[in-house]
């Protein structure tokens, strides 16, 4: 199981899926985004809620996240909207999104002569590329030209017993292979540091990681918190989870046992293949845009259980839409919801498989996953805005 089939892209990277999106660099053309969609069935529309009243270093942050969505290799094709007034510079992302390879268009209200015209050239745009990208075909690619992003989520204690350990046997398959894998959540590594630190692929890493996660700690202790020893959510209390230090252990569970290769601000690419950590939020949908902006074609959510996976969507819909969120749980108390799910691990805690069993099936499925076979929240017609990670206040 060493490839799985995808679409070549001309810059040498790999797609998973084929979109055609309509991204918009304002919100204010999130309702022109959706109109241009909805006429031009198959496209996506990317909605944000990113406006002009930011400053310097979150409009920047948004429009490094933007462009990177639209480089993403799951795209093949952007319809790029502007205002005519704006804050992020729409030509300049356009150029950037052209020079990674993906076909890009930019369209604004002034230089299309009023909001319908846009709307009628966006349309055009988006059939012609969409009529392209019909013509691809999917050829077999090894695996190492895939970006896996891994997140979890409804921790508990049993989820460090099948559903992260499934979870990382997939990392580390991608890595081995040549691939790259990417992890967040940098509050959840606080209390098991020194473990990670362990795993640095060098003395630069290690001091990277260990300076990423103390500032994270010291902004949330200039808060007036101190999470070491307390503040799992109640969710996780609920699932028997005690200290941060405990929810730390489980998290890191899901990102193998490879060295890891380097540390990424939010949103940044990696350089190379392995396994990266990104700074950011827990947030699903701030972790999620980054690591769509960072290139990740294919997303893993592993959930240990409670509320959250009584829920078709969220959180895992808090995630763009261009990449696919493949669903696992090991939580034999949520088998009467697998049709929210796209694997079950829960067999290792029944007793019934073992959990190399487990891992080699959980591998077989993300490669069908990634050959196209649609995951189970790629059937929901939702449309989340997507909520950019701002720091600064808003004028």
């Amino acid at each position: 199981m060493t490839e799985f089939l995808g679409y070549e892209r001309p810059n040498g990277q790999a797609g998973i899926r084929n979109y055609v999106c309509i991204l918009p660099t304002v919100s204010c053309a999130n309702e022109m985004a959706c109109s241009i969609a909805d006429g031009a069935a198959g496209s996506v529309p990317l909605l944000h809620n990113h406006g002009c009243l930011r400053l310097k270093p979150d409009n920047d942050r948004a429009r490094s996240t933007l462009v990177g969505l639209g480089s993403n290799p799951n795209v093949a094709g952007v319809v790029l909207l502007g205002i005519g007034c704006h804050m992020l510079d729409p030509e300049g992302m356009a150029q950037e999104i052209a020079a990674s390879g993906t076909p890009v268009e930019l369209i604004t209200v002034t230089g299309a002569g009023g909001y319908q015209k846009a709307i009628e050239a966006g349309r055009a745009a988006a059939r012609a590329m969409l009529a392209k990208a019909a013509l691809q075909q999917r050829v077999p690619l090894p695996l190492g030209r895939l970006s896996v992003g891994v997140k979890c989520g409804g921790s508990a204690t049993i989820s460090s017993a099948a559903g992260h350990p499934v979870t990382g046997y997939v990392v580390d398959n991608v890595i081995d292979a040549g691939g790259t894998a990417i992890f967040s959540e940098t509050a959840e590594v606080i209390g098991a540091e020194h473990l990670l630190a362990r795993r640095a692929a060098s003395e630069k890493v290690k001091n990277d990681l260990l300076e990423t996660v103390n500032r994270f700690e010291k902004m949330i202790i200039d808060y007036g918190v101190d999470i070491r020893g307390a503040q799992p959510t109640p969710g996780n209390i609920m699932s028997g989870l005690t200290t941060i230090e405990e929810k730390s252990l489980g998290a890191l569970v899901k990102t193998g046992t490879r060295p890891l290769s380097g540390v990424l601000e939010y949103g940044e690419r990696p350089g190379g293949p392995g396994l990266y950590l990104m700074d950011s939020p827990a947030w699903p949908v701030h972790m999620f845009l980054g690591m769509a902006a960072a290139g990740n074609q294919v997303f893993i959510f592993s959930l240990g259980g409670g509320v959250c996976g009584l829920f078709p969507s969220q959180p895992g819909a808090l995630r763009p839409p261009i990449v696919p969120t493949i669903k696992v749980t090991g939580d034999p108390t949520l088998k009467h919801e697998m049709g929210f799910f796209d694997f079950y691990a829960g067999n290792v805690i029944e007793g019934t498989e073992s959990k190399q069993e487990a891992a080699e099936r959980f591998l077989q499925t993300f490669i069908e996953i990634a050959s196209g076979k649609p995951t189970t929240q790629e059937y929901s017609t939702y449309r989340e805005i997507l909520d950019m990670y701002a720091t600064g206040p808003m004028m």
